[in-house]
């Protein structure tokens, strides 16, 4: 396990920087790509293809922020487009908001449709890798805020069926990422208010408008996520399904050992998201054995970063997706220990080892990793 904790010092005055540039707008290779032609508006992503190098290329996805309410995939933020000059594509998704219930049907615009959306447009990605150039078995993600949650969570729940969805088709493909980059995403949403500290201080998350009460859909007069987390405990509808539904939205109820190496950053006086979230998501990770790097960026609110971030989790994503793919105990070369692992993992879906990325630990990844047998790479 590697645990890496970097304070790093920013003005608040930064936060301005965080919205990309007019003037700096560019244009995807691949605009509006349909990976789910649901009833009402296709679910579309525009896809960024480096200008050098052969490919197949590594993928990030990017997921907007806007608390699952607003937001938009164009344009992507110019702090990410460097991942292209280091042979990294970029694929920005849309996916369902919460202000949006009346363009898409028939499936309800309340949680689960976002993480069912962003997994769909990962399996359309892996289904389409050959005609893109794109390198099915190395993916990452990147997100801001609800992006971060979105991020987070598809990180974590590979697998778990009332994650993964139908949206796109495409099942025979894994939604699975062998990266991800969380940006002050929340994660516990039953203990956003409970989280506040003061100071930074912030507003509560509780009454029934918040962004979090209008993603469990429980959002009328009375209700809320106060209403939720008081009720906990109550055995009557609609309780217990409202319960599991907010834990079905946390990615740190789905962390265990296999899930991808994450770096977290987070504002120390965000009042948005506070930052005892991303905590909440670090701790989990240290538990469980992953590789982690966490990042509380001092004296930051909610985004607002110095370059520094932003290029350590160019860093990290590069690192992680460029790397040795086939070094599965990390130790610098593809010997009998990686066999080991590999063999362990047979049959199932292990992110690590699954080196195809098509979902199961099998013969095409055991040809990949005798091909690079004795060697870093794979």
């Amino acid at each position: 396990m590697k645990t890496i904790q970097w304070p790093i010092m920013v003005a608040l005055c930064c936060a301005c920087a965080w919205a990309p540039s007019a003037a700096a707008q560019l244009q995807p290779t691949h605009p509006n790509l349909t990976f789910a032609p649901l009833t009402g508006r296709a679910l579309e992503l525009d896809l960024y293809l480096p200008t050098s190098g052969t490919g197949p290329f590594p993928v990030v996805v990017w997921i907007h922020g806007g608390g699952w309410q607003s937001g938009a995939r164009f344009p992507i933020p110019t702090f990410i487009i460097p991942l292209l000059g280091r042979g990294v594509a970029i694929a920005s998704v849309s996916y369902r908001l919460t202000s949006q219930a009346n363009l898409y049907d028939p499936l309800p615009v309340i949680f689960s449709a976002q993480i069912h959306d962003v997994k769909g447009a990962v399996r359309w990605l892996r289904a389409n890798a050959e005609t893109y150039n794109l390198d099915p078995a190395r993916f990452g993600v990147w997100g801001p805020s609800a992006g971060g949650h979105l991020s987070a969570l598809l990180a974590t729940s590979a697998g778990v069926a009332g994650a993964e969805g139908d949206i796109g088709g495409n099942l025979a493909h894994s939604s699975a990422v062998q990266a991800c980059v969380d940006y002050f995403g929340p994660t516990d949403l039953l203990n956003m208010t409970p989280d506040i500290t003061t100071p930074p201080g912030g507003a509560s998350h509780d009454g029934p408008t918040s962004p979090e009460s209008r993603l469990l859909g429980w959002d009328d007069p009375g209700q809320g996520i106060g209403d939720i987390r008081a009720n906990s405990s109550n055995p009557n509808a609609p309780y217990p399904a409202l319960v599991a539904l907010a834990t079905l939205a946390n990615p740190v109820a789905y962390v265990d050992a296999e899930d991808p190496p994450t770096f977290i950053a987070h504002g120390t006086v965000d009042i948005t998201v506070p930052i005892r979230q991303s905590e909440r998501l670090r701790d989990a990770l240290a538990l469980a054995g992953v590789d982690h790097h966490y990042t509380p960026v001092v004296g930051a609110g909610h985004g607002g970063f110095p370059s520094a971030v932003h290029l350590a989790a160019i860093d990290f994503l590069v690192g992680e997706l460029t790397g040795c793919l086939s070094d599965l105990d990390g130790d610098g070369i593809v010997a009998a220990s990686d066999l080991g692992v590999l063999l362990g993992a047979w049959g199932g879906a292990s992110v690590p080892a699954d080196l195809s990325g098509d979902g199961v630990v099998s013969s095409p990844d055991l040809a990949i990793m005798l091909a690079a047998w004795g060697a870093c790479g794979g």
